[in-house]
């Protein structure tokens, strides 16, 4: 049995009815590329099955130390039920993306039985009226708890599902199940006994390694990592939060966003997508007469520092860093500017001093000690007091390569992601790539942004922003590069015989593939097509 991360067990004992500590994604699947143009429930709980023997994690469920004195510990569920992780619903017609997303935001209200495996597949059926998806295609909703995996574990994990052909091979077995016996309860006070008595021994190694990363943290903020902004203003996503959730995504191109990297030089893709969301962000603020006039928003962004050779195990490898986005900045150019200089300074922090500090914190005080202060903090809800950070943006790596994925059969059109929510950060930015796309997806509190559609449509005219910078600065480099003038090579007799009108030859266009824009909805000006988003009612 694997124990509960420090780290792992912070999502578990912050779990709260309003705020479910679940990850997940949403995607769009058409099934006309399946073998028979049809994908059946029973074809799907097979394909789960297949699939599920490539790894053992999925059938994982927590098993709670005696009185909760220590973390719990992860054992293959013996009575694991494959039909009741997959759920098959359908939509209400004509099927279409607001009608997708309330259900979505619906069901990231809610959290999973932690009894069992802690993760759900919802099969979607009806998906027929959203723009670039064939009708009759279906949606995948697919949720973990946050103590089961990070972002990087999660993509792990739902790449398992994923196939690179249509044809799946059904009834295969590339691994035997294996499923561990539950541990007795005196086993389990064998197991809790010697790390109660050794926690003396962890706590004052922690505190050695705690008090030194301190005196390092204190030195960089003085020196190279110091902060621009002492202090994180309130604002509207500082509140406590009820359980209801609204969902809303958008879709930018890959190679455009690498482009804009121009605009700044040094500049990364983070970077530029961070600075879209702070304009967006600027923009939603300032219409409701919310903006702080001087400060910035500040964002926690994690930084994964799972190394390569435990991308395949569950569990939180995470750290983060906290910068200012720029929101107090009206100018583009000089908003990317600065958030590209602060996450120059955050990123090495984060990994070299914030991830240790952080799993040594957590080292120190005994679990029942955590656990209790988690339930404190879930009854006072003091999180909201005092801002710490005003929203999540987090970069989950995506689906590598140009390559079609299928589920069952069904080719993936698109991939969305999800993050959670919590007291005193009522919003959150997830962002995830397929193909040549990527994808953010905006979870936040309904009672905060019940109005998703226009937010989305502040995003996507904050994207507008720095693509009209793009298209100015590509126009006056091309301006003001040398036109190169080659001289005419005289043709022989034999080119002149066989292409006598070739000057008066059409050019052929080159073909490109046409990004289709989600439908904005009623409450969504005209302008803002690209941005997809509903809420929950």
């Amino acid at each position: 049995m694997k124990q509960l991360t420090p780290m792992d067990s912070h999502f578990f004992y912050f779990e709260a009815p309003n705020q479910p500590m679940m990850i997940g994604s949403l995607w769009l699947c058409d099934q006309s590329t399946a073998p028979g143009g049809l994908v059946r429930h029973k074809d799907i709980l097979q394909y789960v099955s297949d699939r599920l023997n490539t790894t053992s994690y999925f059938r994982r469920r927590l098993e709670k130390a005696p009185f909760q004195l220590d973390d719990p510990y992860w054992l293959d569920d013996e009575n694991f039920d494959l039909e009741y992780h997959v759920r098959h619903v359908g939509l209400p017609q004509p099927g279409d993306w607001r009608q997708l997303c309330i259900f979505t935001a619906r069901t990231m209200s809610r959290s999973v039985d932690m009894e069992r495996a802690p993760w759900e597949i919802y099969i979607i059926e009806g998906v027929n009226n959203v723009e670039g998806v064939p009708p009759n295609s279906f949606a995948v909703l697919i949720r973990f708890h946050h103590a089961y995996v990070d972002g990087k574990a999660s993509l792990e994990l739902t790449t398992a599902m994923m196939e690179e052909t249509a044809d799946h091979e059904y009834g295969r077995r590339d691994r035997v199940e294996v499923a561990e016996r539950a541990p007795t309860r005196l086993e389990m006070w064998s197991r809790t006994t010697p790390r109660m008595m050794g926690q003396a021994w962890r706590s004052m190694r922690a505190g050695l390694t705690a008090g030194r990363k301190s005196i390092e943290l204190a030195r960089r903020l003085r020196s190279e990592a110091k902060p621009e902004q002492r202090r994180v203003p309130r604002t509207i996503f500082n509140v406590q939060i009820s359980p209801h959730r609204s969902y809303g995504a958008l879709t930018w191109n890959i190679p455009e966003l690498k482009r804009m990297r121009q605009l700044c030089p040094g500049a990364t893709l983070n970077d530029v997508v961070i600075s879209i969301i702070a304009g967006g962000m600027r923009r939603y603020l300032s219409h409701h007469n919310q903006l702080p006039a001087s400060e910035s928003l500040v964002a926690m962004c994690p930084v994964s520092v799972r190394p390569s050779e435990a991308m395949k195990d569950c569990g939180n490898l995470i750290s983060a860093m906290f910068i200012g986005i720029g929101t107090d900045i009206g100018e583009p150019l000089e908003r990317l500017s600065a958030v590209r200089r602060r996450t120059a300074r955050g990123v090495p922090l984060a990994r070299d001093v914030l991830c240790d500090l952080n799993n040594a914190v957590g080292d120190m005080m005994p679990p029942y000690v955590r656990a209790l202060g988690a339930w404190l903090q879930n009854k006072s809800r003091l999180a909201s007091t005092v801002p710490l950070v005003n929203t999540l943006i987090t970069n989950v790596p995506g689906i590598p390569g140009l390559v079609p994925r299928y589920f069952a059969g069904a080719r993936i059109v698109n991939v969305f992601p999800l993050a959670p929510v919590s007291d005193g950060m009522g919003i959150s930015h997830c962002l995830t790539g397929i193909y040549d796309d990527l994808n953010v997806g905006v979870l936040a509190d309904r009672n905060i942004v019940s109005d998703m559609d226009f937010y989305m449509s502040c995003i996507q005219a904050s994207t507008e922003e720095y693509r009209a910078l793009l298209a100015e600065l590509e126009k006056t480099t091309a301006a003001s590069m040398p036109a190169r003038v080659e001289a005419p090579k005289p043709a022989t007799n034999e080119q002149a015989d066989a292409e006598p009108d070739a000057e008066k030859k059409p050019k052929l266009a080159a073909a490109g593939r046409a990004k289709p824009a989600a439908k904005a909805s009623e409450s969504t000006v005209s302008e803002t097509k690209g941005a997809k988003s509903a809420g929950a009612a």
